[in-house]
């Protein structure tokens, strides 16, 4: 696990070190450099598998081939043996110099053999006349790259605030990526909050040469097209089963002290449960609690229960709104860019990472089999819209699960999914317009979410259901720009690594060929996994409310937190740019505090905002 920079041309003095320093926290226990005429790269490294073989830049046996990478490769003690059976001998045990000779062995296509989270940066003098850098995204996008062509060359690095070191890059602000913020709570790939920097997505690469460039491509696609149906449910609990607990296995590969992440819920309890049988010992399990949190948060309670169960070594972590609104201002610093999804992970992985440095985490499920609220929304709204052309009136479907929000659901259903999706964001954009100054509208002109959403959405293959290709949608927008990235910038905050069973791509891809009816059925969430999880965890689990590390914004921002509120969002605060207006958002204030819960997304957005821009352009920059 480590933190990677590099920039094309000659060598600028100190910038490698001053882009390193810049993400020390992902990597206090190692670093390195190299240097040629075309290009510099660096690296900071947390040790986590051959603590002293692993050191990076690693080079393959001619120091021809050059390689930087962050990030973890799980498969690679079977890579190791099936390179070794065609002739590469092997330095170290680290999986780092897996990369290097799967490289030289398969070429370009050689992620395909890698089960792991990674960017990988290849440089390759091989060919004298024209070197080239190769830059790798994993599949999902659990580890995380940035880029620039600023200035006609390249700047790529871990995290944006390295590129920012560079001095042909501006910190300019890109009009659509604010756009999607509003609407989405977080900026999606290929987005970033910066005009000169790009998020490569997940599954991507690209190649760089002085003569051509950056040429991106997509190296994988999560395949979509049905494989199943609802008659092959027991088969499918066996074969899920199967491969989440190999995927645990692979991913207790460790050098150093690993636990788990523990909320009580079906993905982490499953997770601690395997991860218990394969253990040698008592696995150290970790929860959030709250101070002065609503009676409905018990997290705690069932974390607790599930600890003991399986005998771990149990801590628990409270935090308070105390904590919340005195570290904020960190928290989004090191996130670099707006981010108004979970961000609790910062305080228990801080508190974390006193016991461990790896942890494991039930992140992914939820995406891949069915389990936020607008994934329940995908059947009714479906019969919705039957019944409508069946009837050509106003239809009867059963809503009764929707209690006293039928008529939200109803005014949802004339709405193709890439627009009803945005209702459950902060903004959509009818409200957006509403609350943009005439400067925010000539700045956001032309950027809708909705025809952003809808070209994803329409890369799913034609042939799956329509929950199916919601989740897809989420698969690669939510996914990646929101759960994975607070996941590695809040961990990696405080050096300490997160690995996500359910996001190996041999469960991900079983999942996305399973039928919609087999993940929701009869409004039961993520109605399959259940089954599996049924083996390890208990009835009062299986049947718990969805919760989830998720702060309880709504009681504190009303309560100890008021003060702030007001004050970030106040009008003299808000006029430092002047893209909203002071009277929509004074109302938006006003309808929360009289407890209307539904504008805390909205709220939290804005104020996440005005904490980012102050921060980092109100003074100018």
């Amino acid at each position: 696990m480590c933190g990677i920079v590099g920039y094309s041309g000659a060598k600028i003095d100190g910038l490698v070190p001053r882009m390193l320093n810049q993400i020390r926290h992902r990597g206090p226990d190692d670093d390195g450099e190299y240097s040629d005429e075309r290009v510099q790269l660096g690296m900071v490294r947390l040790s986590i598998i051959d603590l002293s073989g692993g050191h990076q830049p690693m080079a393959n046996d001619d120091g021809s081939v050059q390689v930087i990478f962050n990030g973890e490769i799980f498969n690679y003690i079977e890579l190791r043996a099936e390179l070794e059976a065609k002739g590469y001998h092997f330095k170290t045990s680290s999986d780092t110099e897996t990369i290097i000779h799967a490289y030289e062995e398969y070429g370009v296509s050689f992620a395909h053999k890698l089960n792991g989270m990674f960017a990988i940066a290849l440089w390759d003098r091989r060919d004298k006349r024209e070197p080239k850098l190769l830059v790798y995204r994993d599949r999902f996008g659990v580890k995380p790259l940035f880029y620039s062509n600023a200035g006609g060359g390249l700047i790529f690095g871990s995290e944006i605030k390295t590129i920012l070191c560079h001095p042909a890059v501006s910190r300019e602000l890109d009009s659509g990526a604010l756009s999607h913020y509003l609407s989405l709570r977080n900026i999606p790939a290929p987005f970033t909050i910066y005009r000169d920097v790009r998020a490569l997505l997940p599954g991507q690469m690209f190649t760089w040469s002085a003569p051509d460039g950056i040429k991106l491509s997509k190296w994988y696609q999560l395949p979509t097209a049905p494989q199943w149906n609802d008659q092959d449910e027991n088969v499918l609990v066996d074969r899920i089963d199967e491969l989440l607990r190999d995927a645990v296995r692979i991913r207790l590969r460790s050098d150093v002290n690993y636990g788990a992440y523990l909320s009580g819920g079906i993905d982490s309890s499953t997770v601690v449960a395997i991860t218990s049988e394969f253990s040698p010992a008592p696995v150290k399990t970790f929860t959030l609690g709250f101070a002065d949190s609503p009676a409905h948060k018990r997290d705690a309670f069932y974390a607790r229960q599930v600890a003991e169960q399986y005998g771990t070594e149990h801590h628990e972590c409270v935090m308070s709104s105390a904590d919340l609104q005195n570290e904020l201002p960190a928290v989004i610093r090191h996130l670099d860019q707006p981010f108004a999804g979970v961000i609790s992970s910062f305080w228990l992985s801080r508190f974390m990472k006193q016991f461990v440095t790896v942890a494991l985490s039930g992140d992914g499920a939820d995406d891949m089999f069915g389990s936020y609220g607008h994934h329940r929304l995908v059947w009714p709204l479906a019969a919705l819209r039957r019944a409508a052309e069946e009837n050509g009136s106003a239809p009867s479907v059963d809503l009764s699960f929707f209690k006293g929000k039928e008529d939200f659901v109803r005014s949802l259903s004339g709405l193709p999914p890439w627009e009803w999706r945005l209702a459950y964001g902060a903004f959509m954009e009818h409200e957006r317009a509403a609350l943009l100054t005439q400067s925010g509208h000539e700045l956001m002109n032309g950027n809708g979410t909705a025809c952003f959403l809808k070209k994803i959405y329409e890369q799913c293959d034609p042939r799956a259901d329509e929950l199916n290709k919601i989740l897809y949608l989420d698969i690669s927008t939510l996914l990646p720009n929101e759960i994975l990235y607070f996941n590695d910038m809040l961990s990696m905050a405080h050096s300490m690594e997160v690995r996500t069973p359910f996001l190996d791509f041999r469960v991900a891809e079983l999942a996305a060929s399973i039928p919609g009816t087999l993940k929701i059925r009869d409004g039961q969430l993520k109605y399959i996994l259940r089954r599996v999880a049924a083996r390890y965890v208990s009835r009062e689990i299986l049947e718990r409310p969805k919760e989830g590390f998720v702060l309880p914004k709504n009681t504190w921002l009303r309560a100890g937190m008021s003060g702030l509120l007001d004050n970030v969002l106040s009008p003299e605060r808000l006029a430092i740019h002047g893209y909203f207006k002071h009277e929509e958002v004074a109302s938006l204030i006003a309808r929360f505090v009289a407890g209307d819960d539904a504008l805390t997304f909205k709220i939290w957005t804005l104020m996440i905002f005005q904490i980012w821009y102050e921060e980092h352009l109100g003074s100018g920059q």
